[in-house]
């Protein structure tokens, strides 16, 4: 007998997914689910546990459907994110900054990846993702060395990939250069100063705005807008820079904006993105003013020598006043850029660095999701996707930092590059190049992007380069779930590389969910004191309850928001189904292997196998479109609805009464009850596991674990004969059943009458002969009814080709029921005709995800159902006295 209370830690810990995992079908078709390696720095977050659940959601429901499934798990390096975390670490625990060597860092990091990558797993197996560990890969395993190394050299032989001197974004603390990707634009309070820089013939001066004055050592111009007539005479005019002796020209560009400050701008081509292009066009000197730490370097007055960025602005702001040159000082709200991972501001710097050229690898990319080769679903993020392909820059690929794939490029005695894939390869070239048996040769110290092997991954994962037989069975059948957050990121360079390096796109299909969100909509943080742990809800709730919400929740193209309550709802209808199960077996349902279909007798238990059916049939067009919310909800209503709201109370009465009439018998073919009863115990063990193994995919645990309480250890597709022909009289005569019973309870809820007082009624319809007397005992429990003589004052409500005629208590105000509900009738056409009004506003239609209308439409259908009702009722009123 099963615990009377649902409690998941009993069962759920003692289950493990890994063998059916492992389990390969090599003549069914192959299908492949790629996970997004997690970053090796900790424990899961309630983001990890959505994209998971839904990968392992599809994961499990093509097992169930005949294919060779391979659910690819690994771990990413994270090369930033996971040096600074153990850095931080080593020097909370008292080492000295800057004395550990890159060999003892690494060992450090190694042993961190060791212990977190253990946690990351067990927690993945916490909440049932059932991926193939046994394949476990890892971006800097010596795999994926391999791979790295050798598509970094196809690129640079094949002139995609170079080294030079350029303008990137730099991050002071790290120490490192950083791609486009990585900046993020925070709105700051910051200030505006208003500079003098005085004409060199001292005739007077021009007043440039800036807000960043500790830059000014670098200026090499100042900017006019040719058509702003104020500038114009002094163009060619020199001005002396302030706190310097080093005169610069105003020149003429339309980069200066007449609208803003003064309309003239300080020119510092080597620490500005847009006045480095400035001087290009101008042909304009670099003068470098800052170090790799974000101090000022040796180009500045001996002053601000050494000082950190920040100070050194204080204190040219504390001078430039001094001295008279600042006229004044504004409050402005401005865009700064910061690091994504470092969270402190970026400064545009010119190093030397590896760039990918990205425009020739976006071409064939836009081709195969334009050519309808790769699918985004929802089909929106494609515009996103194009955004950004048809105007991407070149991707600086190095990083100055020592966790990583370090570059495979090493250099000779006078600087002369050697990119190969290993020591012995490059050797090989330098002793061609130097005509020398034995060269010298040093590596570069740089690593690579994170991303660079991230976007590797769909074949490094499966044996690259090396030539495996999972390369060529799952390459390109293979779907990806992923956040819109990386679809630069990850979803647009895997399909680069997998492109340009297989000549075949790496998937067919890639599904974007939204990001997790508190109740409210605000991204979570620990300042904001909103993060959920999914692990902390699994432990509470059971992880089929965080997995059915999560997977519930999911609409395509938006955000999820998830609260505590919304997890408690998940657990409560797994506790519906709990209980079910209980009732089942209570009642002696078990499971039997010889049960047909086509052998049951009683219209209730037809009419659930017609429901189960349409139940599954609901299912697999909605995963066949990933509408993970579509899932939950047909389950939901199957259960909820359907199964115990209905068909349970249908046959309470024949598995707890111990004799039939004589016209229940007539209407079972005459089956003696017994056998009836074994009839309705057999649909209803068969109907139980049926939606087990539907529910499978999205609750793993409790569906194994109930499936084998009612007798089945083996959890396997439904296979249901389309049953709507042959049990369509059955099927309708319940359908009228419910309907008769909706409508009396409408009744009685309208007119205010006490649900729980029985009223006499009498039932007539042509088409079903007299159905209260062959489904009294269900129409008296289910209606709060009974047959009996009807007075006069009585309503006749006609409802699907039956009359109803029900008595009313001597209570009833006829006419102040009738004006109430001529009340609640307006009231609801006004809900009404405004919901219309929306959904003919063609400002709402085109701003309104398809989701949002749908819903719209439902209520409008609703208000139509409740005005209907009350029409009709309010007609059988004008009858009674």
């Amino acid at each position: 007998m099963l615990e009377k209370n649902f409690n998941p830690e009993s069962f759920e810990k003692n289950f493990s997914f890994e063998i059916e995992a492992s389990l390969k079908k090599p003549t069914a078709e192959p299908f492949m689910v790629l996970l997004p390696p997690p970053n090796v720095t900790g424990s899961l977050h309630i983001g990890h546990a959505l994209c998971f659940t839904l990968q392992d959601i599809v994961a499990r429901y093509k097992r169930l459907r005949g294919y060779d499934v391979l659910f690819q798990p690994g771990l990413d390096h994270a090369g930033i994110v996971t040096q600074l975390l153990v850095e931080k670490h080593l020097y909370d625990s008292g080492a000295e900054k800057g004395t550990l060597t890159r060999e003892q860092l690494l060992k450090e990091i190694w042993l961190f990846k060791e212990d977190s990558s253990n946690v990351i797993i067990n927690q993945m197996k916490t909440l049932g993702i059932s991926c193939d560990f046994s394949r476990l890969r890892f971006t800097m395993d010596e795999g994926g060395k391999k791979a790295v190394s050798k598509i970094f050299v196809k690129l640079f032989e094949d002139g995609l990939l170079h080294r030079g001197k350029k303008m990137v974004n730099w991050d002071p603390l790290i120490k490192s250069a950083i791609s486009d990707l990585e900046v993020v634009e925070k709105e700051v309070d910051g200030h505006l100063w208003y500079l003098k820089y005085i004409f060199a013939d001292s005739s007077g001066h021009i007043v440039v705005a800036t807000t960043r004055p500790e830059t000014i050592f670098g200026d090499v111009a100042v900017a006019v807008n040719p058509e702003d007539e104020r500038y114009r005479h002094l163009i060619g005019k020199d001005v002396v820079v302030p706190l310097t002796d080093r005169r610069v020209k105003i020149i003429m560009d339309q980069y200066a904006d007449p609208e803003k400050g003064t309309g003239a701008v300080k020119i510092t081509p080597a620490h500005d993105f847009n006045d480095y292009e400035v001087g290009v066009r101008h042909k304009l000197p670099l003068i470098e003013i800052m170090n790799l730490r974000g101090e000022l370097n040796e180009n500045v007055p001996e002053l601000f020598r050494h000082m950190d960025r920040f100070e050194a602005r204080r204190n040219v702001v504390e001078l430039l006043e001094k001295t008279g040159l600042l006229e004044k000082t504004e409050d402005v709200k401005q865009k700064v850029p910061y690091g994504d991972r470092s969270d402190v501001p970026l400064e545009p710097m010119i190093t030397r660095q590896w760039f990918v050229n990205m425009e020739k690898l976006a071409v064939p990319a836009i081709s195969a999701v334009e050519e309808r080769k790769i699918r985004f679903i929802p089909k929106r993020w494609e515009n996103l996707y194009f955004e950004w392909l048809n105007n991407v820059r070149p991707w600086c690929i190095s990083r100055q930092i020592w966790w990583g794939h370090r570059i495979p490029a090493w250099y000779g005695p006078d600087g002369q590059v050697f990119v190969a894939e290993s020591l012995e390869k490059a050797n090989e070239k330098a002793v061609q190049f130097y005509g020398k048996n034995r060269v010298e040769l040093v590596q570069d110290e740089d690593v690579l992007d994170t991303w660079f092997s991230s976007a590797l991954w769909p074949f490094v994962t499966l044996g690259w380069p090396e030539e495996t037989p999972e390369m060529r069975r799952f390459y390109s059948k293979m779907i990806v779930v992923t956040g819109f957050d990386i679809i630069f990121f990850w979803i647009a360079r895997m399909i680069m590389m997998g492109v340009y390096s297989q000549k075949e796109i790496p998937f067919p299909d890639v599904y974007i969910h939204g990001l997790v969100r508190d109740e409210k909509g605000r991204k979570m943080s620990k300042s904001k004191g909103n993060v959920i742990n999914p692990l902390d809800l699994c432990q509470k709730y059971g992880a089929d309850a965080v997995r059915w919400t999560l997977a519930s929740l999911t609409l395509p193209g938006r955000d999820v928001k998830i609260n505590e309550r919304s997890v408690e709802t998940g657990r409560n209808f797994l506790t519906k189904l709990w209980n079910v199960i209980r009732f089942a077996k209570m009642n002696g349902c078990t499971y039997n292997k010889e049960f047909e279909i086509s052998d049951v007798a009683h219209p209730a238990a037809k009419w659930i196998i017609f429901k189960i059916k349409q139940m599954v049939q609901d299912v697999e067009k909605s995963m066949g479109e990933y509408r993970f919310d579509e899932v939950t909800r047909h389950l939901y209503h199957c259960l909820w609805d359907s199964f115990c709201d209905w068909y349970m109370e249908f046959i309470k009465p024949i598995l707890q009464q111990q004799t039939m009439t004589d016209v229940e018998k007539q209407e079972c073919n005459l089956l003696p009850h017994t056998l009836l009863k074994k009839d309705i115990r057999d649909t209803t063990s068969w109907a139980i596991v049926q939606f087990l193994h539907v529910l499978y995919p999205v609750a793993p645990f409790i569906s194994k674990k109930l499936s084998g309480e009612m007798g089945v250890l083996e959890i396997s597709w439904p296979n249901i004969p389309n049953v709507a022909v042959d049990f369509s009289d059955a099927i309708a005569e319940v359908e009228f059943l419910k309907t008769v019973i909706s409508s009396i309870r409408s009744i009685k809820q309208y007119l205010h009458l006490n649900p729980g007082e029985k009223v006499n009624v009498r039932i007539e319809s042509a088409c079903y002969g007299d159905i209260s007397i062959r489904h009294e005992n269900i129409l008296e429990k289910m209606a709060g009814i009974r047959f009996g003589k009807i007075c006069s004052r009585t309503i006749a409500v006609v409802i699907n080709g039956a009359v109803i005629h029900m008595e009313l208590e001597d209570g009833v105000d006829i006419l102040s029921e009738k004006d109430r509900l001529r009340t609640e009738v307006a009231r609801h056409r006004k809900e009404r005709d405004g919901g219309i009004a929306r959904l003919t506003d063609s400002g709402f239609i085109d701003n309104a995800g398809d989701d949002v209308i749908k819903e719209h439409r439902r209520r409008v259908e609703d208000m139509e159902e409740k005005i209907r009702k009350i029409e009709n009722l309010l007609q059988s009123l004008e009858d009674v006295v």
